[in-house]
């Protein structure tokens, strides 16, 4: 994740920039920010210490819609409209509670995309007791620069290959790597963010050691994250559960009479934590096998859609 700046993190501000871009279709971030801004500036504000967005500029907000693009909640390629994603971005927008956050979905998107980086940082944090009680974000980016290194020393060639190609430990500043050590303790363990805690953090980082560097997220993700978060693993969803629940699912994300399986998997597995979550291979192999769900291809090739046969009968 390499646009993590200013203030990403915070929840509210995050939901909110998903929000904006799921009413408003537009091209330039600048026009968005700007929206989200003139309608949702007064909901920034936490005391006078902290005045959040009140009198900021548009970049101001930039940092969130950032930050919901690089956990795949938005879209925006090249000078196409900005949108929210058919698959995580809907789900979020479903799940979202201002009073109980979709933790365990969160936490998902933000491991698919970030644990190459993100569970040496963690692992190297809790090894040096660091913290995370003084909410001064002391000496966080020696630690980023560290983790940097180790990455960059292993994976130089594919960070390089990248477009645009990630920058040498030494040619990144320290106020940037502070930024991004910022935003993912901001995230994780803040008041405004997930509020995890170090044991949850040190249980979550133990759980997926030696996934970091797979090209896919292990299949038992969630089971992993419910346990992280409970102290126990969840139980697997039995046949009936699961086509009952992928049916609620498509109720609510069902768009044209299609919705992302991934989508699906998501949310369904947010609801049913602690206690019950399925694996992706499950998942999967479930609602191609079993009426009266059929598969369709998708534009992703990380995902495809799911229609339910009768729905489909009674349109026609």
């Amino acid at each position: 994740m390499r646009y993590l700046v200013g203030d990403a993190g915070h929840l509210q501000r995050l939901y909110l920039a998903v929000r904006t871009t799921s009413e408003h279709r537009v091209e330039h971030l600048q026009t968005l920010c700007e929206i989200y801004l003139r309608k949702y500036r007064q909901l920034t504000d936490e005391g006078p210490r902290k005045r959040g967005l009140l009198s900021s500029k548009w970049r101001s907000a930039e940092p969130h819609f950032s930050f919901a693009r690089e956990l795949d909640l938005l879209d925006s390629k090249g000078r196409e409209t900005w949108r929210i994603t058919f698959g995580a971005g809907r789900a979020f927008l479903n799940l979202w509670n201002d009073q109980a956050p979709p933790t365990a979905f969160l936490l998902h998107q933000l491991l698919s995309y970030d644990r190459t980086f993100l569970i040496p940082f963690l692992i190297r944090l809790v090894e040096t007791d660091y913290n995370f009680a003084t909410g001064k974000f002391v000496g966080l980016e020696s630690q980023v620069k560290k983790v940097w290194q180790e990455m960059w020393d292993v994976h130089w060639r594919d960070l390089q290959a990248r477009e645009p190609p990630l920058p040498k430990p030494s040619e990144v500043k320290p106020r940037t790597m502070l930024h991004h050590a910022m935003a993912r303790i901001r995230f994780l363990n803040r008041m405004e963010g997930l509020r995890l805690g170090i044991d949850r953090l040190n249980h979550l980082t133990k759980l997926f050691q030696g996934c970091e560097d797979s090209d896919e997220m292990p299949g038992d993700s969630f089971f992993k994250i419910g346990n992280a978060l409970s102290g126990h693993r969840p139980t697997e969803m039995n046949s009936s559960e699961l086509t009952d629940r992928v049916l609620q699912g498509f109720s609510s994300l069902q768009r044209a009479g299609y919705a992302s399986a991934y989508g699906i998997y998501c949310l369904i597995n947010e609801r049913s934590l602690p206690q019950k979550a399925v694996d992706w291979q499950g998942f999967v192999g479930h609602v191609r096998k079993n009426p009266p769900f059929s598969a369709r291809a998708s534009i992703r090739r990380d995902d495809f859609l799911i229609t339910v046969d009768r729905i489909t009968e009674r349109a026609r």
